[in-house]
């Protein structure tokens, strides 16, 4: 990224005489399209023409602008910068003094060009430009909270007396509304991008509850098992002490009589088929409790293979999101590169222009020169 003010600043920008009429002035900014015009004496700058004081100096008070000449109505109070200093204090300084263009100077006075805040933009980063609007919008920020002195009107000259005028290099409304706009979209953009972050953010707490929700749902299961094997082992050791009792029972009845023993052996089959009805219903418990468990565990094994699937394609759908974000940077950066080009040539067709006229002019003033000194002559 440039870092001076020379490789951003536009070069040998088109300057006017402060003798000039304002109609004259206004064809030649039309011609060039530019919104202002550095007044120039002697190769050193006295002044700045900005259409805004043609709208409010002349055109507002109903003023003849061919009868109107650019000094009466010309900016003086300047704010200007040297080619050597960095892009930083260029934003501190519009920042501060609330313009949107600087004249660039030698040290000698000499005007070498003109750095705007859309030079700036195009090689300095968004959030700076962000601030440097919001800050030449709006006073009391923090670039515009610079101690007084730090960087001072290095030619200020007056073309008239008692004229202290308005910043050089004010834009009008409608670019001001334009850089705002630009500003709330910026602001627009971040803001989507904190809703993006929310949303996952809500996701990956949801899937924390459910799986959560999934150790719980285990663990009642498995105190369930443990509880009915327990009552198992109850119902087991109840079964071997009611044995033994009906195997006390039986040597008794033996020994009293022969009838004890025959009711007795109907006891003993009543009980082998109430104890055999009872192992066939605890297997059948076994086996649907197996079943059950089984069933249990096919249904979590599809529900991993069902959130391994989603996650490998939520990485896929990331993935070909990255993919499309950077072949729109590039798309972007392309463009960006067009449109410095597009400029460049523009700059170098206005130079052409520039230089044109000057020859023309020189042209001119040499055929004056000599009908001049051919009518003296005669």
């Amino acid at each position: 990224m440039p870092q001076n003010i020379r490789d951003v600043m536009t070069s040998n920008p088109c300057t006017i005489d402060a003798d000039r009429s304002v109609a004259y002035a206004a064809k030649m900014m039309l011609e060039e399209d530019v919104g202002l015009a550095p007044i120039v004496e002697g190769g050193k700058l006295i002044g700045m023409l900005t259409d805004r004081d043609i709208a409010t100096r002349v055109a507002a008070d109903g003023r003849d602008p061919d009868q109107v000449k650019v000094r009466d109505v010309a900016s003086t109070q300047l704010f200007t910068i040297g080619p050597r200093q960095d892009l930083d204090e260029a934003l501190r300084m519009m920042a501060k003094h609330q313009v949107r263009r600087l004249p660039v100077v030698e040290a000698d006075g000499r005007l070498v060009g003109v750095v705007a805040q859309a030079d700036i933009a195009r090689e300095g980063n968004d959030t700076q430009t962000g601030q440097l609007v919001e800050e030449i919008s709006e006073s009391g920020g923090q670039m515009s909270s610079i101690e007084e002195g730090q960087f001072p009107v290095q030619f200020p000259r007056q073309i008239e007396e008692q004229q202290p005028e308005s910043l050089v290099g004010e834009e009008p409304q409608v670019e001001e509304q334009r850089e705002e706009e630009a500003v709330s979209k910026v602001q627009a953009a971040s803001s989507r991008g904190r809703r993006k972050r929310s949303t996952a953010k809500r996701k990956t707490a949801t899937r924390k509850r459910s799986t959560a929700k999934r150790k719980t749902a285990a663990k009642k299961s498995t105190g369930t098992r443990k509880r009915k094997t327990a009552s198992r082992k109850r119902s087991t050791a109840k079964r071997t002490t009611a044995k033994r009792r009906s195997t006390a029972k039986r040597s008794t009845t033996k020994r009293r009589s022969t009838a004890k023993r025959r009711t007795t052996a109907k006891k003993r089959t009543t009980a082998k088929k109430r104890t055999t009805a009872k192992r066939r219903s605890t297997g059948k418990k076994r086996s649907t409790a197996k079943r059950r468990s089984t069933a249990k565990k096919r249904s979590t094994t599809k529900r991993r293979s069902t959130a391994k699937k989603r996650s490998t394609a939520k990485k896929r759908s990331t993935a070909k999101r990255k993919t499309a974000g950077r072949k729109a940077a590039g798309t972007r950066k392309r463009k960006t590169a067009t449109r410095k080009t597009a400029g460049r040539k523009a700059a170098g067709t206005r130079k052409r222009k520039t230089a044109t006229r000057k020859t023309a002019g020189r042209k001119a003033a040499g055929t004056r020169k000599r009908r001049t000194t051919r009518r003296k002559t005669r």
